[in-house]
């Protein structure tokens, strides 16, 4: 073997020898950083662990105390702007009360109410005859037909010009039938009478009087019956009685029912009359008209009948033809 072959093996097996020396160190220097780092890496990511979960669960905290900061913030600015909603709808108050152009909504319509019922047909006008008394100053009409326009026929059964020449309806003589109208059919009459005030009506004023009390001392006037003391009792029954003023006269006009005798209408042994009467008075006596029918045609002539006694009428004295009840003087009317 060569010298230069002995120092390169020679070499070689030295390089060879340090090697494992070598190798043994890097070995020994790479153990030991392994465990500090080992070490380091057991311990230091346990403290980084705590330290994390500790801020985290710190973050936590602060996270929801922000969120009830912005909250209660959120809650205050909302209660500010229900505030001044309040504010500002009370100054506007005022605005409205004086009238300005606000917009309203429109109340809805109301439902129509429901139609009222007709008016009751007006009743026919039954034709009238109207008769003049100058003489005792009075107008009086009678109706010509019934409501349904069958004639009626009357005939004049008593016509007198003056008080004292007419014939008395009763024994005393007070009232007196001054004109006087009959049908036969029925019979039916319209009839004037004239009297001094009864003697239920005297002593008191003529202002005082009621009309229904004037109606019945009429009607007990006029009537035949008498009680024991001798007073008189009238057999009719009053309806209804109403006053009226036409101009300067006083009007009481009532409805009665009076008990009748038997006719051609009604052949029963009691039988009843309907009647209609005005009543007037001027000076000291009571004029006084009257149309009647019995019950049983009433219906059919209670319409003309009303209507003749609405249009009875006291007229104002003609002084060359006028002669007063109980003052008419020997002579007739003078013609001129």
């Amino acid at each position: 073997m060569s010298p230069t072959m002995a120092m390169t093996t020679s070499g070689a097996a030295g390089a060879a020898s340090r090697m494992p020396t070598r190798v043994a160190g890097a070995r020994e220097v790479s153990r030991a950083p392994r465990g500090r780092a080992a070490t380091a890496s057991s311990r230091a990511p346990r403290g980084v662990v705590v330290s994390a979960r500790a801020i985290g669960a710190r973050g936590d905290d602060a996270s929801r105390a922000s969120v009830d900061r912005d909250a209660a913030e959120r809650s205050r600015r909302r209660m500010m702007a229900d505030a001044a909603a309040v504010l500002a709808a009370t100054a506007s108050l005022p605005a409205l009360a004086e009238g300005e152009a606000v917009e309203e909504v429109a109340p809805a319509p109301a439902p129509a109410p429901p139609a009222p019922p007709a008016p009751p047909a007006p009743k026919k006008a039954v034709p009238l005859v109207s008769v003049a008394q100058p003489v005792m100053a009075y107008e009086l009409s009678y109706p010509s037909e019934t409501s349904e326009g069958t004639p009626i026929k009357w005939a004049t059964s008593r016509q007198r010009d003056t008080y004292s020449s007419a014939e008395p309806m009763s024994p005393d003589a007070r009232q007196r039938i001054v004109y006087e109208l009959i049908s036969f059919k029925g019979p039916m009459t319209a009839t004037v009478t004239v009297g001094p005030f009864p003697p239920k009506l005297r002593g008191k004023k003529p202002e005082e009087w009621k009309p229904k009390q004037v109606a019945e001392a009429v009607l007990a006037d006029r009537a035949t019956g008498r009680i024991a003391t001798g007073q008189k009792v009238s057999l009719a029954e009053v309806e209804y009685a109403r006053g009226e003023k036409i101009g300067d006269v006083d009007y009481v006009y009532y409805e009665y029912i009076s008990q009748g005798s038997p006719n051609l209408a009604e052949r029963e042994s009691t039988t009843f009359r309907h009647s209609f009467g005005v009543t007037a008075a001027r000076g000291e006596y009571l004029y006084t008209y009257t149309i009647s029918a019995p019950e049983t045609l009433w219906d059919v002539n209670a319409a003309g009948f009303e209507q003749g006694i609405r249009a009875f009428k006291l007229v104002e004295p003609n002084k060359k033809k006028f002669r007063e009840p109980g003052n008419e003087g020997i002579l007739p009317p003078l013609p001129f």
